[in-house]
């Protein structure tokens, strides 16, 4: 059941190899923020338009070095939340972003420390999800909401399942929250997925993933989601090369037959414009970091998935 390698088409790479870092996409640009390079954090930001030749130019550096941070778009900005800092611990610091001037500014810290926790902006507000407070790799079922017009920062409900290493993204009104683990250690990641209402202020299960992913890439297309690679189990090291895509609509997972061309973890993914989405990054099982892959998601979505 796997297709070839060729749905996959190579795009031009990143500046910089990196993983654990994070993803944001407004006015038409995508931003790779963070991360960690081959021997240090990193604070360094890169940026490509959705359309056109898919080369990548760096933009301001953020002021904190952060390894898996939580970014989101919003009202033409970007924010980067918490993270992994330079001496291991999780950071509550969040800056933010203006493209026009190209320049980052710290607004209010988030009330607790979020490492490896994810972000997704709705409505004109910033949410912030799950994560690693403490350092015994524990995470957190916690929300927090920023409102940009008040700086400030309020909980809301929390999820069912504490997550970290995970994906939250906004679609239709609604969030998602995508996989992740509970726990450091040798348990699986998680293929549960729930869905948060801002107007109810309650989360409810969706339906689950076909496989358990930390740190998959993820991005919401026209018809849904879809997710790529990730880890299956943190601790040993299994990375994935397959994919699948979340039907709205329909509260259904199908599996696609295009692969990765090697299973990666720790990357992202990001909606490139007619109907394509990327995998930006991540640590690959064969060693190395890679730049880009592109999918074309109209062909996958519609023609080859398989249930």
């Amino acid at each position: 059941m796997n297709g070839p390698a060729r749905e996959w088409q190579e795009r031009p790479p990143l500046r910089l190899a990196r993983g654990g870092h994070d993803v944001a996409t407004t006015q038409g640009r995508i931003f790779v923020v963070g991360g960690f390079g081959t021997t240090e954090l990193l604070n360094t930001v890169e940026s490509r338009r959705t359309h056109g030749d898919g080369e990548w130019h760096s933009v301001a550096p953020m002021r904190t070095r952060r390894a898996n941070p939580a970014a989101a778009g919003l009202d033409g900005l970007i924010y980067v939340a918490g993270g992994i800092g330079v001496d291991d611990s999780s950071l509550d610091g969040v800056e933010r972003y203006d493209p026009r001037s190209d320049s980052w500014q710290s607004v209010a810290p988030m009330p607790i420390r979020r490492g490896a926790a994810s972000a997704a902006g709705l409505d004109g507000l910033l949410y912030v999800a799950g994560g690693l407070p403490h350092e015994d790799d524990t995470a957190t079922s916690s929300v927090d909401c920023f409102d940009p017009r008040e700086n400030s920062w309020r909980p809301v409900a929390q999820m069912h399942t504490p997550r970290a290493r995970f994906r939250l993204l906004a679609a239709r009104g609604h969030l998602y929250a995508i996989g992740g683990i509970s726990r450091a250690g040798r348990q699986p990641a998680l293929s549960s997925v729930e869905r948060y209402s801002p107007k109810s202020d309650t989360w409810r299960p969706a339906a689950a993933m076909h496989v358990g992913r930390g740190l998959p890439g993820a991005a919401v297309v026209k018809h849904g989601i879809v997710v790529v690679g990730g880890t299956s189990r943190l601790t040993d090291g299994v990375l994935l090369d397959s994919s699948e895509t979340y039907d709205i609509d329909n509260d259904r997972w199908q599996r696609l037959r295009a692969r990765l061309p090697h299973p990666t973890g720790t990357l992202v993914s990001a909606e490139d414009g007619d109907h394509r989405v990327l995998a930006i990054g991540g640590s690959p099982a064969s060693g190395g970091v890679p730049s880009f892959i592109e999918m074309i998601t109209r062909a996958v979505l519609s023609l080859d998935t398989v249930t």
